[in-house]
C-alpha cells in the first residue's frame, strides 16, 4: 500500500478561500495537485496535519463535505500536542510511530511545509514551501504545487 502523509496548512490551505462548517476552505488548484498524485499511484491519506486533532470522523467528513479527492485511512499519533502546550517532538516523530505498526505500507510520501522530519525520511519528504520560482505557485511561496505533486508521484512509483 502506498501512502500519503497529508499536511493541510501550507499544503492545501494556503490563504483564505472562504469557510463552511469545517473551517478554512482549500486552494482548487492544490486539490488538483493532490488528486494528480492519488489518481498516478492509488496511494492512500494519512492526515499529519494538527487538522488531526478534531479526530478522523470529523477528517472523513470534511473530505465527503468538501468532495476532496482520495481516500483517508487514518491519522497520526498525536505526540506533539498535549494539555494545550506543543512540545518539541518532530512531526516525522509520529509519522515514524504510524508507519511502525503498518508494514503493509510499501511506498510512501510526505507533504508538508515544515520540515521536522528524521534524516530517513528526508527522501520521502516534499516540502511545500520556498516555491515562489514554481509556475504555479498562488500565494507567497507555499502550497502542492505540480513541481511538488510531480517530485510525489516520482517517490510513490519508485520500486524498491
Amino acid at each position: 500500500m502506498k501512502v500519503i502523509f497529508l499536511d493541510i496548512d501550507g499544503v492545501l490551505n494556503v490563504y483564505g478561500e472562504g469557510r463552511d462548517e469545517y473551517g478554512p476552505g482549500f486552494h482548487k488548484h492544490l486539490v488538483d495537485n493532490l488528486k494528480s498524485i492519488i489518481d498516478q499511484t492509488d496511494a492512500k491519506i494519512v492526515i499529519s496535519s494538527s487538522w488531526r486533532l478534531s479526530g478522523l470522523i470529523a477528517m472523513e467528513e470534511t473530505w465527503k463535505y468538501r468532495n476532496l479527492p482520495g481516500e483517508i485511512i487514518d491519522i497520526t499519533p498525536n505526540l506533539t500536542y498535549g494539555e494545550g502546550l506543543k512540545s518539541n517532538t518532530p512531526r516525522g516523530e509520529e509519522i515514524k510511530q504510524w508507519l511502525d505498526y503498518h508494514p503493509e505500507v510499501t511506498n510512501y510520501v510526505i507533504l508538508d511545509d515544515d520540515i521536522d522530519m528524521l534524516p530517513e525520511q528526508l527522501s520521502n519528504f516534499v516540502q511545500t514551501s520556498d516555491n515562489k520560482s514554481h509556475p504555479d505557485c498562488v500565494d507567497i511561496g507555499y502550497g502542492l504545487t505540480k513541481i511538488c505533486s510531480d517530485k510525489a508521484i516520482e517517490i510513490l512509483n519508485f520500486l524498491k
